[in-house]
C-alpha cells in the first residue's frame, strides 16, 4: 500500500465529515448575510422616512407661507373686520393641501403614507400645527417645555 493509496482513503473516511463542516459553514455564512442584510435594509428605511419627515416639514411650511401671502392676506384685507370667516379659512387649507400634494415629491409622500396612513387623515392636523407654529401659538411653548 502506498501512500497515495493512503490519502485516497483517509479523504473518502473524511469526505462526509467536510461536507457536513461545509454546510455548516456555509449555514452560518448565510444567516450572517441575512443580518447584515436587515442592517442595510433598516438604514435605508430609516434615512428614507428621516428624508421623507425633512421634506415634509419644509414642504408644509411652504404651504402654509405662500397660502398666507398669496389668500389669507387678499382674503383678509377684503373683509371688514379683518378676520377670515370659517368658510375663508377653510378655502386657505383647503389652498395650503393642494400646494403640499403638488410640490411634495411622490417617494417622499409615499414613505409618509406608509408611516402614517392615508394623507387625508393626518396632512390637515399636521398644516395646523404647522400654522400654530408659524404664528407663535403659546400652545408651542408649552408643547416644547413638556416635550422637549
Amino acid at each position: 500500500m502506498t501512500w497515495n493509496d493512503v490519502a485516497v482513503k483517509a479523504v473518502e473516511a473524511l469526505l462526509p465529515l467536510i461536507v457536513m463542516m461545509l454546510t455548516i459553514a456555509l449555514g452560518y455564512l448565510a444567516g450572517w448575510l441575512r443580518q447584515q442584510a436587515r442592517k442595510v435594509q433598516q438604514e435605508v428605511v430609516q434615512e428614507s422616512f428621516l428624508a421623507a419627515i425633512d421634506e415634509m416639514e419644509r414642504v408644509a411650511y411652504d404651504a402654509i407661507d405662500a397660502t398666507n401671502q398669496v389668500l389669507v392676506e387678499d382674503l383678509k384685507a377684503a373683509s371688514e373686520d379683518g378676520k377670515l370667516t370659517r368658510e375663508e379659512a377653510a378655502r386657505a387649507m383647503r389652498k395650503a393641501k393642494e400646494y403640499f400634494v403638488g410640490h411634495i415629491t411622490p417617494g417622499a409622500l409615499q414613505v409618509l403614507q406608509a408611516a402614517y396612513g392615508p394623507i387625508e387623515q393626518w396632512l390637515e392636523e399636521y398644516l395646523e400645527a404647522q400654522l400654530a407654529k408659524a404664528k407663535g401659538s403659546p400652545y408651542i411653548e408649552v408643547e416644547s417645555i413638556v416635550n422637549p
